[in-house]
């Protein structure tokens, strides 16, 4: 991977994508009794909320503490297999007959339109910003507890995410899935970078449906 500042050097001139859904979002049953943690007194169920990945950290996202800043991000899928596999945090070889064990989830599909998304699937993107498959898939958990402890630099997937959302017009970034081996891709996307007009995200339901929201 480059360094940070040769990655928002490079990040601006990077080909963009737009991209169309349907995705796939997994939320836990628990998480969707109530607001988020945080929001106002009589706030509404948020299905589609962006502030999880950052109080724990996640593959492209840094987890936000008082000395490391963070950001808002939201992790869909393009198939409906991907967010369950991701949130259980099992990797399950192509064609395994192990079965899974899944606390309460819903699975959520998410419908609209993504512009300047930066598509990590494209080896092309892989070699302008110095990162390859392996280092895009590989554990970010160690490195993380190594960077928060002092004893490491930031996961490099973190460091990516984090230069691409100080570029200011990046709205996701696109990359393989880690735990669907038979072709999974995700986006991991950027709410703060989503610009009405150009980009659309709507939970699908039916008419009058109580599970509703849409971003930006």
């Amino acid at each position: 991977m480059l360094s940070p500042p040769d990655l928002r050097r490079v990040l601006p001139g990077v080909p963009r994508v737009a991209v169309s859904g349907p995705w796939y979002r997994a939320v836990a049953f628990d998480d969707l009794l109530g607001p988020p943690p945080g929001a106002p007194a009589g706030s509404t169920t948020q299905p589609l909320w962006p502030g999880t990945a950052r109080r724990g950290g996640a593959r492209f996202t840094p987890k936000q503490t008082s000395a490391t800043p963070s950001f808002d991000s939201l992790y869909v899928a393009e198939d409906e297999m991907t967010p369950l596999l991701e949130v259980t945090r099992v990797l399950r070889p192509p064609g395994s007959g192990v079965r899974l064990h899944f606390r309460p989830l819903v699975l959520i599909t998410v419908v609209g339109a993504l512009a300047d998304v930066v598509d990590f699937t494209d080896s092309g993107i892989q070699s302008q910003t110095g990162t390859n498959l392996m280092e895009l898939t590989g554990s970010w958990e160690i490195a993380q507890a190594d960077y928060l402890a002092g004893r490491g630099p930031m996961p490099p997937t973190q460091m990516l995410a984090q230069a691409a959302y100080d570029v200011g017009d990046i709205s996701a970034l696109r990359y393989p899935s880690t735990k669907n081996l038979a072709g999974g891709i995700a986006l991991v996307i950027f709410p703060g970078r989503l610009i009405a007009g150009q980009s659309r995200l709507d939970v699908f339901n039916v008419p009058g449906g109580r599970l509703t929201r849409r971003l930006p």
